[in-house]
C-alpha cells in the first residue's frame, strides 16, 4: 500500500516515540489487581443548602462482595453513599455497605435537605448477605439513622444490555430527581420535605437489577426439583395470533419518611422488558399522568415496525391519578390518530391539559401531538395532518431533547417537519453526532382553531432545544454556534451571542429536565479538541447575554452537573494519577478536590499512547489509536494486539481509546504491560438502518492500519493478533475468514449466523410466564439496526447468507479462540458453538470456552474475569511465541 507520508511524517512519528521510551518513569505495568482495585464515581447530588454532596461510589472488587447482579464496574448494589462537606473536606462513608456486602444508591436530598432518599440491597432479619431485594430507604441527617420505608421492592432498573422495569418520574418541585446513574432513572421523587412518590413492585416481586442474570438459573433449579418429583410440568409457553398475556403491575405509593406508612395512588402496569413506565405530577401538585407499557404490539403479517425498539413495539395505557389516592381513571377509546400513544411531554402551567405524542399505526414514524385533559379525559389535536412532531427523543431511554413546550397564552411549541421527512430517534441522534445531513426541524406553533406558526423559518438553522427565560415570550436556543432568543409572539429571532465555541450546544440545563421552567444560565460545551472540551458559562439578564469561558479544575476534567443557585458545578477527572471529584464555584472560579480515588495509579506506567493517520482501502483518510508498552524501544519491531469494533472510528485523543478504568479483560493497558502494542483502527460502515454489507465492509480500515504500523518499523508482521467482543467478536470472526496474517485471534460474545441469530429468544428471559419470547431485541438489531440487513431473513435470505462469517468458515486458518457467555442476551452461545464445531470438523486449532451464567459483557464474576483474561494472555503467548 502507498503510505500517506512522506519520510519526515515517519521520522517525526520515530521522535515521538523515541521521547516516550526516554520520558517514562520507571513504574510497574498495569496488572488485573491494579483494574480491581478501582473505584467508581457513579454520581453526586448536592444539599439544598449546597454545603454537602453525597457520592455514590462503586466498591472494588474483593473477596467480599456479591456478584452477579450486572457488569461488575457498574454494579450499583456494590456501592456507598459519601458525605462530603464542601466546607471542611470531610469526608464519611456513611452506609458501610461493605460490611454485609450490600449497596446504597440514588441518593436524593429531600427539599429541606433534612434527609437523603436511597435504594439500597440491606439485609435485614434473616435476610441474605448482600440482600434479596432493592427497597427504599432513608437517612435522617439529624442523628444520622437509615430507615427501610418499605418491605417491598422499589422498580430498580437493569444496568449493562436490555434495559428492563425503565421508569421516568418527573415532578414539579426545583430539586426532583432525574437519574441514579448513568443508566437508571429514580423511581421515586420528593413531593414535599416528608413525602416521596414512589414506584413500589407487588408482593413477592424482585427488583430487575437483583435478577435480570439470575432469575433464568433460579429457574432452572426449580425445573430439576420438579424434573426430579415429576408431578409438574416443565413446559413455558410462547404464543402468536392470540391476545398477549397481561402485564403484571406496580403500586403508585406516597409514603411518609417520617412514619414510613404508605398509601397507594394508583396501581400501574409494569412490563419488564424494553418499555417505559412514565409519570409525571402537574405543576400544582396534585394531578398525576401515567403513561405505563402494557405489553408488546402484535405483529402483523407482511407489515414491519418503523422502528422496532423499545417503547414504539409497545401497547401503551394513559390515566390519571391524584396525590389524594382517588381510584385511578384510564383513557379506554383512544382516537384514531393516537392508537398509540408514545411519551408525555410538558403540563400546562395551570395543570388543565398535558402534551403527549402519539402514533396512528405502529407502521409509522410520524408523531401526532395531543393536548390531553385530566379532568374528564378528553383528548384533542394539535398537530395538523402531515406534520410529524419530531421524534428526537421518545419515552424515558433515548438520547435528545424536549421537542414540546407550553406557552403561557395555551399555545403549544413543538419541533415538527413533513411527516414523509421524520426519522426514528436514533437516526436524529446519530446524524448529529456524525455530521450527517438531516431533514429541517423547524419550531412552530399550535393551538386549537388557529393555522399553525413556523416560528424559525427565518432562521438559517433551526436550534435543536429551546430553553424558558424569565421572559414568558422569550426563549433561547443555540444554532449555527450561536445563542439565539426567539420571540413568541412575533416569530423574530435575534441574536444574543455568538462568541460560543466550534460545535456549541447546551449541556445544563438538560432540556428534557427543564421543560418549562425558566432559566436564567446556561452551560454550553463546544466540540472536543484532543479530548478537551471547551466550556463557557451564559448568564441571560434583561434580554442580554453575557458569556464567559468556564475553566474547569482540571484540563481534561469532565462536566458533572450545575447548582445555579448556589453557582456550584461538579466536574469528574479520570488521569493517569486517579479518579477525582472537584467543586468549582462559577462566579469566582475557584475549585476545591472533594474526593480522590484510585490513587494507586500513581504507580502504574500506563504506556503511551498516540494518534497514527493513514488511508483506508476506499481512500478515506482514517486515524488509528496506537498504545506502546511501558519502557517502548524505538527500532525494535512489536507484537501487535488489534483491538477491532466494526462501525467505530477514532477521533479526538488517542487515549480516549485506551480508558485506564476500562474494566477487566477490557482495558487494553493491561496487554501493553506485557509487551504488546496495542491498534485500535477506524472501521467505518454505513449508517446503521441501510441495508448494508457489514462483512464486506469491516475490513477496509483494519488492514491499511496494520500496514501503516509495519511500515513505521514498529510492528512484527510476523506476530499480529486480532481481538474483538461483542460487534467486534463479529468483526473478529469475519476477519479470520478474510485473511491468514493474523497468527492468533479472540472472538468474545460475538455473532456468526446472522439468520439462526435473528430469531433467538433471550436466555435471560427465562422465567416470565407468557412473555419470554417479547424479550429478545435481536430481530430489531438485524433489520434496522446494528446488523443492518434492512429486511427478516425470508425475504432475503441471500443477504443475511453473505454477511455471516459461519459460511465461510472453512478459509479460517489463523488459531481462534472463542469466548461466550450462558446469559449472552444479543446472541446465545450456539453462534460460537457453531463456529467452533466447523473448525473442529477440519481439524484447524481453536478454543471455546463457554462461561455458565456469565452475561454479553462477560464481566460479572471476578474469578471469571479472571480466568479469561489469564486464557487470552495465554493464547497470545503460545501464538504469538518472541522470535
Amino acid at each position: 500500500m502507498r503510505s500517506i507520508f512522506g519520510a519526515c511524517a515517519v521520522l517525526a512519528l520515530a521522535c515521538s516515540m523515541q521521547a516516550m521510551a526516554s520520558s517514562t518513569p520507571s513504574r510497574a505495568g498495569l496488572t488485573l489487581d491494579d483494574v480491581f482495585k478501582n473505584s467508581v464515581l457513579s454520581e453526586a447530588a448536592v444539599s439544598p443548602d449546597g454545603e454537602w454532596i453525597a457520592a455514590t461510589v462503586i466498591r472494588p472488587v474483593d473477596e467480599n462482595g456479591v456478584y452477579g447482579r450486572s457488569f461488575y464496574e457498574m454494579d450499583v448494589t456494590r456501592a456507598d453513599v459519601w458525605l462530603i462537606s464542601r466546607r471542611t473536606g470531610e469526608r464519611t462513608n456513611i452506609t458501610q455497605g461493605g460490611a454485609d456486602a450490600s449497596g446504597f444508591w440514588c441518593a436524593s436530598w429531600s427539599p429541606d435537605g433534612s434527609r437523603l432518599a436511597l435504594m439500597s440491597t440491606k439485609p435485614e432479619g434473616g435476610e441474605p448477605r448482600g440482600g434479596d431485594n432493592v427497597r427504599l430507604y432513608v437517612w435522617e441527617r439529624e442523628g444520622g439513622g437509615f430507615k427501610r420505608l418499605t418491605s417491598r421492592a422499589i422498580a430498580s432498573q437493569t444496568m449493562g444490555g436490555s434495559a428492563m422495569y425503565r421508569v421516568e418520574l418527573q415532578g414539579q418541585k426545583k430539586r426532583d430527581p432525574a437519574r441514579c446513574s448513568n443508566e437508571e432513572n429514580a423511581p421515586f421523587i420528593w413531593l414535599d420535605d416528608t413525602s416521596l412518590l414512589a414506584i413500589v413492585l407487588p408482593e413477592g416481586a424482585v427488583s430487575g437489577i437483583m435478577d435480570a442474570y439470575t432469575r433464568a438459573l433460579s429457574h432452572a433449579g426449580t425445573t430439576l426439583t420438579e424434573l426430579r418429583e415429576g408431578k409438574v410440568a416443565t413446559v413455558t409457553e410462547s404464543e402468536s395470533g392470540v391476545a398477549p398475556a397481561p402485564s403484571p403491575t406496580a403500586s403508585l405509593q406516597v409514603i411518609d419518611a417520617k412514619s414510613g406508612t404508605a398509601r397507594t395512588v394508583a396501581e400501574v402496569p409494569l412490563h419488564p422488558f424494553e418499555s417505559d413506565l412514565q409519570i409525571s405530577v402537574a405543576p400544582n401538585g396534585r394531578s398525576i399522568a401515567v403513561l405505563a407499557s402494557k405489553g408488546a404490539i402484535a405483529h402483523e403479517n407482511g407489515k414491519s415496525f418503523a422502528y422496532p425498539y423499545s417503547d414504539w413495539q409497545m401497547r401503551k395505557q394513559l390515566g390519571f391519578a391524584d396525590v389524594q389516592g382517588h381510584v385511578a381513571r384510564w383513557v379506554e377509546d383512544l382516537p384514531a390518530s393516537a392508537k398509540y400513544p408514545m411519551d408525555l411531554q410538558s403540563w400546562s402551567p395551570d395543570s388543565s391539559v398535558i402534551a403527549m405524542r402519539a402514533r396512528s399505526d405502529a407502521q409509522t414514524r410520524a408523531l401526532t401531538l395531543m393536548s390531553v385533559s385530566p379532568r374528564d379525559l378528553s383528548m384533542t389535536r394539535i398537530s395538523p395532518e402531515g406534520t410529524s412532531v419530531a421524534a428526537s427523543a421518545v419515552g424515558a431511554g433515548l438520547p435528545g431533547s424536549s421537542s414540546v413546550l407550553f406557552v403561557d397564552d395555551g399555545r403549544l411549541v413543538a419541533r415538527a417537519l413533513k411527516s414523509a421527512e421524520e426519522l426514528a430517534p436514533w437516526d436524529w441522534y446519530r446524524a448529529k453526532m456524525r455530521g450527517l445531513p438531516m431533514p429541517r426541524a423547524d419550531w412552530w406553533a399550535f393551538s386549537r382553531g388557529r393555522a399553525p406558526v413556523n416560528l424559525t423559518a427565518s432562521m438559517k438553522t433551526p436550534p435543536d432545544a429551546l430553553f424558558a427565560t424569565r421572559d414568558k415570550a422569550r426563549y433561547v436556543g443555540i444554532a449555527d454556534d450561536a445563542l439565539w432568543a426567539l420571540d413568541l409572539r412575533s416569530g423574530k429571532a435575534t441574536k444574543l451571542a455568538s462568541e460560543l465555541p466550534a460545535g456549541a450546544n447546551v449541556i445544563w440545563p438538560s432540556a428534557i429536565d427543564a421543560s418549562n421552567r425558566p432559566t436564567s444560565e446556561m452551560i454550553v460545551a463546544g466540540r472536543a479538541n484532543d479530548g478537551v472540551r471547551p466550556l463557557v458559562h451564559v448568564t441571560l439578564i434583561e434580554g442580554k447575554a453575557t458569556v464567559q469561558p468556564l475553566k474547569p479544575p482540571t484540563d481534561k476534567a469532565e462536566f458533572r452537573k450545575y447548582d445555579a443557585e448556589h453557582s456550584l458545578a461538579l466536574f469528574h477527572d479520570v488521569n493517569f494519577t486517579g479518579t477525582f471529584l472537584w467543586s468549582l464555584h462559577v462566579k469566582s472560579g475557584q475549585s476545591q478536590k472533594i474526593m480522590a480515588l484510585n490513587e494507586h495509579w500513581a504507580n502504574v506506567d500506563p504506556g503511551e499512547s498516540r494518534l497514527i493517520d493513514y488511508r483506508g482501502i476506499d481512500g478515506q483518510e482514517l486515524k488509528g489509536a496506537v498504545l506502546v508498552p511501558p519502557n517502548y524501544q524505538p527500532g525494535r519491531k512489536y507484537p501487535v494486539l488489534t483491538w477491532v469494533y466494526a462501525g467505530s472510528t477514532v477521533r479526538g485523543s488517542a487515549d480516549d481509546a485506551f480508558d485506564l478504568n476500562a474494566p477487566g479483560q477490557y482495558n487494553l493497558r493491561l496487554y501493553a504491560a506485557l509487551g504488546y502494542v496495542v491498534l485500535v483502527p477506524s472501521m467505518p460502515l454505513r449508517p446503521d438502518g441501510q441495508k448494508n454489507d457489514d462483512y464486506i465492509d469491516l475490513p477496509k480500515g483494519v488492514m491499511p492500519a496494520l500496514d501503516r504500523l509495519i511500515e513505521l518499523g514498529i510492528a512484527d508482521p510476523n506476530r499480529l493478533a486480532v481481538m474483538g467482543q461483542s460487534y467486534g467478536g463479529y468483526s473478529v470472526y469475519s476477519l479470520v475468514t478474510y485473511t491468514n496474517r493474523f497468527k492468533a485471534a479472540i472472538a468474545m460474545a460475538g455473532l456468526t449466523d446472522l439468520v439462526a441469530a435473528y430469531g433467538e429468544f433471550d436466555r435471560t428471559a427465562r422465567g416470565y410466564p407468557g412473555i419470554e419470547h417479547q424479550k429478545s431485541v435481536n430481530w430489531g438489531l438485524s433489520e434496522q439496526g446494528q446488523v443492518s440487513m434492512g429486511v427478516p431473513p425470508w425475504e432475503d435470505q441471500w443477504h443475511y447468507w453473505r454477511n455471516s462469517p459461519i459460511n465461510y468458515v472453512d478459509r479460517v486458518e489463523t488459531p481462534l479462540l472463542m469466548i461466550h457467555g450462558e446469559q449472552d442476551i444479543r446472541g446465545p452461545m450456539t453462534q460460537a458453538e457453531a463456529f467452533f464445531f466447523g473448525l473442529y470438523r477440519q481439524g484447524k486449532r481453536a478454543k471455546l470456552l463457554r462461561y455458565w451464567g456469565e452475561d454479553h459483557g462477560l464481566r460479572q464474576s471476578p474469578a471469571n474475569i479472571r480466568d479469561m483474561y489469564e486464557q487470552i494472555v495465554a493464547w497470545l503467548k503460545t501464538n504469538l511465541p518472541e522470535q
